[in-house]
C-alpha cells in the first residue's frame, strides 16, 4: 500500500454501515474520490445508475479496472486538478474516502460544486469533519465552517475507530455529510470576495474581528455598530448570517 499517498482502506463491514447512511438509489449518478482498492466502489456500483471514480494511484487503478462493472468509469488523475464540474451532471452525489493530507483543499474544491451535487458524504479525519460541521462559538469553527455553512446543512452521521481501516490510521475518522441548500442562508453577491473576507477575519484567531479587518475596511466600525456586532468579538463567534450581512454592508460602502 503506497503510504506516500496517505491511503487507509475501509473494511467491508464499515463500508456497509456507510452505504446504509448514504442510501444510494438505482437512478442516481455518483462521483467517488479515491476508490483505492474498490472497497466502496464495488458494492456501490450495482445499486446506482452510474458511477465515476477518480484515482490518483496508477497501480491501484490498474488493479481495480478489470473488476469494475460496465456502469463505472474510472479516471486516472488528481482530484485537485481534474475538472470536477465536467464529471458532475446536476444531481450528482459525491462520496469518497479522502486522503487526510489533502482533505481541506479537496473540501474547498467541492464547494464550487454546490450547485451540481445533491449531497456529499466523505470520510475525513474526525478532527477535520468536526471542525467543518462545528457551530459558531466553538474552538473548531473556522473558515470552512463558514463557507460551507452559508451554502449547506452539515453534520457528522458516522465515526470510525482506526481498526475500521487497513492499515489503521493513527487517528479516529468520521463521515462529513453535506446537503446543499437551494439558496444561501443569506444573499452574497460576490462569493469569491466573501471567501477572502472570511479568510481575513480568521487570519489571526486570537485577535478581535476589528483588529483583523480594520486595515482593509475604513467604514468597519460604522457597519459593526449598525449591525449590532461588537468589534471586540472574535471571528469564531460570528454566525454565518452575521458574516454575510457584514460582508454585504462593507461591500456597499468600501
Amino acid at each position: 500500500m503506497p503510504r506516500r499517498l496517505g491511503q487507509h482502506f475501509l473494511r467491508s463491514a464499515s463500508v456497509e454501515r456507510l452505504l446504509k447512511v448514504i442510501d444510494p438509489r438505482p437512478a442516481e449518478h455518483f462521483l467517488e474520490i479515491g476508490p483505492g482498492a474498490g472497497a466502496m466502489t464495488l458494492p456501490l456500483a450495482p445499486r446506482v445508475a452510474s458511477l465515476t471514480a477518480i484515482e490518483l494511484d496508477a497501480a491501484l487503478a490498474d488493479r481495480l479496472q478489470p473488476r469494475l462493472p460496465a456502469n463505472v468509469t474510472l479516471i486516472r488523475g488528481d482530484a485537485l486538478a481534474v475538472d470536477l464540474r465536467a464529471l458532475c451532471p446536476p444531481g450528482t452525489r459525491l462520496v469518497g474516502n479522502l486522503p487526510y493530507y489533502i482533505s481541506s483543499p479537496l473540501l474547498r474544491r467541492f464547494l464550487d460544486l454546490r450547485d451540481r451535487i445533491a449531497d456529499l458524504h466523505v470520510m475525513l479525519q474526525d478532527e477535520v469533519a468536526s471542525r467543518v460541521a462545528s457551530p459558531p462559538g466553538s474552538k473548531e469553527y473556522g473558515v470552512l465552517s463558514v463557507l460551507w455553512g452559508l451554502w449547506a446543512d452539515l453534520d457528522v452521521p458516522l465515526r470510525f475507530p482506526p481498526g475500521a481501516f487497513e492499515p489503521p490510521p493513527k487517528v479516529d475518522s468520521a463521515v462529513l455529510r453535506v446537503r446543499p441548500l437551494p439558496a444561501p442562508r443569506e444573499p452574497v453577491d460576490d462569493p469569491v470576495g466573501f471567501e477572502r473576507f472570511v479568510l481575513q477575519a480568521f487570519r489571526q484567531r486570537r485577535r478581535t474581528l476589528e483588529n483583523n479587518l480594520q486595515d482593509s475596511y475604513p467604514h468597519l466600525k460604522h457597519h459593526l455598530r449598525l449591525l449590532n456586532i461588537a468589534g471586540s468579538r472574535r471571528a469564531e463567534t460570528l454566525s454565518v448570517v452575521e458574516f454575510a450581512r457584514l460582508f454585504s454592508a462593507l461591500g456597499r460602502s468600501d
